[in-house]
């Protein structure tokens, strides 16, 4: 009997157990959700938004550097195009889109709409349209009407680009249209791109879609006959950011740690260890330095010439090549090869620009703390007034960059393109170009003091207003001596070119629609195969998805590039 009644109090203080264990479990179980990551059920329709914004800055940021690559901004290694990127390389971005933010973003705007804040679901709307136009302009045929449908279909097929692209704009359409009547609630300072007041913010909201329609319209003109007048629309309404305070941009700061909050690049390039990460394209430096219609850079600032802009963009950690060896610089002992052009960049360009080749594969040399890097705009680094010190943390701009979406005068030269392509537009298209350059130079030479940095910048080094002017007199007298369109659309885009350093997307897209700058610097390698018309699918694309089949090359063109093969290289 003992036993038997031991045997009865094990079981149920077993029992007991038991059920504490699920009592504890319930108790939990709301508490097991990430807070990065809010469920629907729970979620602040502004809470929520900051998730989207944040996947959002860093999908560009991702985008842009694959774009700047291989469009010479900064180093693709190659040494082919078929193999300077794998299926891999893209699943980072990939994911970024499908599963943060259109994920959020589907999840957000039934949120947003029943608490009446309806400038999130503007927003929300305008950032998943400018993801899925550079998913095509990446990747070419996405998934999109399938997508983002959880257990409903978990292999999604792709949609044609031109349907993605059409669903997007609808996206921008809804977006204006959801955000012109009183708008309700406003999210303020966690409105991460413009945190404006309720009336100013929601109208620059409305300006940016209205934007990104025109650059939508514009990427898609040589496919689409209704482009024209739909541009033409657009400018003569004259809604687009066109002014500074109505920039597109995501601003960094200068916190490192708990959360590092600081610009991607400059946490790759300004090191504890003194040592740069990223390469700065050779051929992107020569067009600012060395360009021969342009006058070549020197050391000295009261007989400077080149772009007004190379100090601002470049921080060189040496102003001279005493460090160069067959070590540091091989390229540097190694004849250009035979299949450049006679005025082709290769290798060193003079005065410590030191950087690297497209398509170089080779070694990387012990260079870090010598070869150039990013400078403070709009990246955060230094500003380059002679010091040929290498990187350290804390210089600069202290990473307070910017990922410059969309600026006002990206807006002065997609006009310059439509009046020259399309004749639209009153006026005339070099004068579009001269106001993007001036508006350019606003911007660079004063973000300094915008992020409090106004100290790393030296008076003396500081481009004068009559070097500015000459700079513009210049381009204004290449585009004037121009005999074809053909050469007046080179002077436009390689000025817009230089104008988009940090926008490696519309720098991608500019050279597939355009062939422009023409004069881009060749591979190492004499035949590298097809340009990257489009990007590889990424593998969990290709690998977990029963519907997706891997494209048959680099070669495959995006729906709107109806440029014939080996248009580019």
């Amino acid at each position: 009997m003992k036993q038997i009644r031991k045997t009865l109090i094990a079981l149920v203080a077993a029992a007991g157990l038991l059920t504490g264990c699920q009592k504890v479990d319930d108790k939990f179980e709301g508490m097991m959700d990430s807070p990065n990551s809010p469920n629907p059920a729970s979620a602040d329709a502004d809470l929520y938004m900051s998730r989207v914004q944040l996947s959002f800055a860093g999908f560009f940021n991702t985008a842009s550097s694959y774009g700047m690559q291989v469009t010479r901004q900064v180093v693709m290694y190659g040494p082919t195009y078929s193999n300077a990127y794998v299926p891999q390389d893209f699943d980072g971005i990939w994911s970024t889109a499908y599963t943060q933010i259109n994920k959020h973003v589907n999840a957000l705007i039934p949120i947003a709409t029943s608490q009446k804040k309806f400038v999130n679901v503007g927003m929300a709307k305008i950032m998943k349209a400018y993801t899925m136009m550079t998913m095509v302009d990446m990747f070419g045929n996405v998934p999109y009407s399938e997508a983002n449908l959880g257990d409903g279909n978990t292999n999604p097929k792709v949609d044609a680009g031109k349907d993605v692209y059409a669903a997007s704009i609808t996206l921008l359409d809804e977006a204006i249209a959801v955000l012109t009547p009183v708008p309700g609630s406003y999210p303020g300072v966690q409105d991460l791109y413009y945190g404006a007041s309720n009336a100013t913010g929601k109208a620059k909201w409305i300006t940016l879609a209205k934007t990104l329609k025109l650059r939508a319209y514009m990427t898609t003109r040589l496919v689409d006959n209704t482009a024209s007048a739909k541009i033409a629309a657009l400018l003569t309404e004259n809604d687009l950011i066109d002014t500074p305070a109505e920039d597109f941009e995501f601003k960094y700061s200068t916190k490192q740690a708990a959360p590092n909050s600081r610009h991607p690049r400059y946490n790759s390039n300004y090191t504890s260890t003194g040592s740069a990460g990223d390469y700065m394209g050779t051929h992107f430096m020569w067009a600012l330095a060395r360009d021969p219609l342009k006058g070549s850079f020197t050391n000295n600032p009261l007989t400077a010439q080149g772009d007004p802009r190379a100090r601002y963009y470049i921080y060189r950690q040496r102003i001279n090549y005493a460090d160069v060896n067959v070590n540091s610089a091989s390229c540097a002992y190694a004849p250009k090869p035979a299949h450049y052009t006679a005025d082709m960049p290769y290798c060193l360009i003079g005065s410590g620009f030191w950087g690297r080749d497209h398509g170089d594969g080779s070694g990387i040399p012990p260079d870090g703390p010598t070869r150039s890097t990013v400078g403070i705009y709009p990246f955060g680094g230094d500003f380059d007034r002679n010091q040929g010190t290498s990187v350290s943390l804390n210089k600069g701009g202290q990473g307070a960059g910017i990922q410059p979406i969309w600026s006002s005068f990206f807006t002065d030269f997609l006009k310059a393109e439509a009046k020259l392509a399309l004749g639209l537009g009153a006026g005339a298209a070099d004068a579009c170009v001269a106001n993007g350059i001036r508006g350019s130079f606003t911007k660079v030479m004063g973000f300094a003091a915008s992020i409090g940095a106004a100290t790393a910048i030296d008076p003396a080094y500081v481009p004068t207003q009559v070097q500015l002017d000459a700079y513009v007199a210049k381009v204004m007298g290449i585009y004037a001596a121009a005999t074809t369109d053909a050469e007046r659309m080179d002077v436009i885009m390689k000025e817009y070119y230089l104008a988009l350093w940090g926008n490696g997307v519309d720098t991608y897209n500019n050279y597939r629609r355009t062939g422009k700058p023409s004069n881009l610097q060749y591979t190492i390698l004499a035949s590298p195969g097809s340009f990257i018309r489009s990007h590889f699918y990424p593998s969990v694309h290709v690998n977990l998805n029963q519907n997706a089949a891997q494209k048959p090359g680099v070669a495959v063109q995006v729906y709107w590039d109806n440029n014939p093969a080996g248009f580019i290289k």
